[in-house]
């Protein structure tokens, strides 16, 4: 994927489908209902300029709403109608109030411009090689792709099942906080699970779908194929999920990569 853009440029089209029945699992007919009612979503990865991580992006001392007023005006104007939207555990754990409150402010923004959103709760990408961590964050590495990105939790919190209290708690309150508010399409649960990890992310996979199902959101929950995972997370990936999501990330530095979904 591409970050730390004003307005990463994706081309994003939606394929949903339902492949397996499971408990709180959309029914395919529910599914393609839902798909029916929404309209064509164009679409990007977005993190504001001003943040070299999601920490940055949400913790109090810099979000940046001037920034995303003026970035998401941008991709209005360029025809985008959704953006694909990475939170922060930590953020979340330290000052839940004040993160619910500044997503709120977010998803204002973005209706004032048309533009829906799908929050991605967990994340085992860590680009810089780091855990995250509050505070200041480190200064980016010009010509470095990603250079400060820290993943949400961080692998050592999201494979002990020992923390998993903690996480529950998160998904929970997002999750019940917007989980009816129709600015909010879909919810991506988890980007690319396993990075990194491998199967020691799977017991996270699972409870994630679990406890974001037991906040009861009117949106689908999903989480995006990608091709790094292994067999049997793909599998229960699909499974749980209510609409497939996949994410196309191209190899050659010649060529953008995209999500897709």
């Amino acid at each position: 994927m591409i970050q730390n853009c004003p307005v990463v440029v994706l081309a994003a089209m939606a394929l949903f489908s339902q492949i397996q029945a499971s408990d709180g699992v959309w029914s395919e007919k529910r599914a393609r209902e839902w798909y029916a009612e929404q309209p064509w979503y164009c679409g990007f990865n977005y993190v504001t300029s001003t943040a070299v991580n999601t920490t940055a992006m949400w913790q109090a001392d810099t979000f940046d709403p001037k920034t995303v007023d003026r970035e998401l005006g941008w991709a209005q104007d360029l025809g985008f109608n959704s953006a694909r939207v990475f939170l922060q555990f930590l953020v979340w754990e330290q000052d839940p109030e004040g993160m619910k409150a500044r997503m709120k402010e977010f998803l204002d923004i973005a209706n004032r411009h048309g533009i829906r959103i799908m929050f991605i709760l967990f994340d085992d990408c860590a680009f810089s090689g780091k855990q995250p961590f509050l505070g200041k964050q480190d200064e980016p590495v010009p010509g470095v792709h990603n250079s400060g990105w820290t993943p949400s939790p961080g692998a050592a919190i999201a494979t002990d099942p020992a923390q998993f209290p903690r996480l529950e708690r998160y998904v929970k309150d997002i999750v019940g906080a917007f989980g009816q508010d129709s600015r909010v399409v879909v919810w991506d649960l988890y980007n690319e699970p396993g990075n990194g990890t491998r199967n020691a992310s799977l017991p996270l996979v699972e409870a994630a779908f679990r406890w974001a199902r037991e906040a009861r959101p009117r949106q689908p929950l999903t989480m995006g194929v990608w091709g790094g995972e292994s067999p049997k997370l793909t599998k229960t990936m699909l499974a749980l999920s209510d609409v497939i999501a996949f994410t196309s990330t191209a190899t050659s530095p010649r060529r953008a990569s995209a999500s897709i979904y």
